[in-house]
């Protein structure tokens, strides 16, 4: 009777273990045939193996390839390296015929060979703290906003802002670059006086901006 019950306490952590589950799932149609390896509420998760017209083999998320792994297609090209919710990216190799692309990959495209940083900080002179961020909006452009202390600075003069492209414009406190394309260049120059009113610096920042899209630059001085 022992041997029998450490037979099926065996059996059954082998199976939790291995995760092979008909219930196991891989979201993927053209890897969804059949699935060996680890499981999580019934979607592959963890190393496994997923077989169907095409062939994957390494890690899974929540049903989809996820982190290293390899991709076979079938037509015999394909995809060894790094994925994310089921796209290419990351470091990876993608082999089709003779043919070999290598390097970084961002949602399914081929980004480089080196990954592009999407902004260069050229020169930030008398600029106490800077942030550039990109905000959700689709069209190109960059919109600036200037802090003394934390609050909206009204001790600027002689504000200019130049760009490689894009037009120029002001609303409120922004002041902004519309219809751009990349890469935009960008100097901006201004005279701003300390929060206590005893200094006052000229202020001299230039950045290139290599990734589509709105950014938004905030520029603080003390």
């Amino acid at each position: 009777m022992s041997r029998i019950i450490l037979f099926v306490i065996l059996l059954f952590a082998g199976g939790y273990v291995s995760g092979q589950s008909s219930d196991c799932k891989v979201l993927i149609p053209a890897i969804s045939g059949s699935y060996t390896g680890e499981c999580k509420k019934g979607l592959a998760n963890g190393k496994g193996v997923a077989q169907g017209i095409d062939h994957y083999e390494g890690h899974f998320s929540k049903g989809l390839p996820d982190g290293n792994g390899i991709y076979k297609w079938a037509d015999g090209s394909y995809y060894d390296g790094g994925w994310k919710n089921g796209l290419k990216d990351g470091q990876g190799t993608f082999v089709k015929g003779d043919s070999t692309l290598t390097g970084i990959w961002k949602d399914d495209h081929y980004e480089g060979k080196k990954l592009t940083p999407p902004y260069k900080i050229i020169s930030a002179r008398n600029v106490s703290r800077y942030t550039i961020s990109k905000s959700i909006e689709s069209e190109n452009g960059v919109k600036v906003k200037l802090l003394l202390g934390g609050r909206d600075n009204s001790e600027v003069d002689d504000f200019s802002m130049a760009s490689s492209n894009g037009s120029e414009y002001r609303n409120m406190g922004i002041y902004g670059i519309q219809n751009s394309s990349v890469p935009v260049e960008v100097t901006i120059r201004y005279t701003t006086w300390n929060q206590l009113h005893s200094v006052q610096y000229e202020v001299l920042f230039e950045f290139t901006i290599t990734a589509p899209g709105t950014w938004n630059v905030t520029l603080s001085n003390m």
